[in-house]
């Protein structure tokens, strides 16, 4: 399991778990709910609660950086 992830974050330049990485998730959350508000009502409260989930470790992590 260790190895998917350290290829994983090798592939897409995840190196650590950190306010900018956060910040670039939540900057393709945005993105994919800007269209899921436009085609599909479910999904869209879905990606919501993943933003506000997110948002939440995002401030967190700048207080303590």
């Amino acid at each position: 399991m260790k190895d998917s992830q350290e290829n994983f974050r090798q592939k897409w330049n995840v190196k650590q778990l950190n306010s900018t990485t956060i910040a670039r998730l939540l900057s393709e959350l945005e993105g994919v709910s800007y269209l899921l508000d436009c085609i599909d009502e479910e999904d869209f409260e879905t990606i919501t609660q993943l933003k506000k989930k997110y948002y939440k470790m995002y401030f967190s992590m700048l207080k303590s950086e």
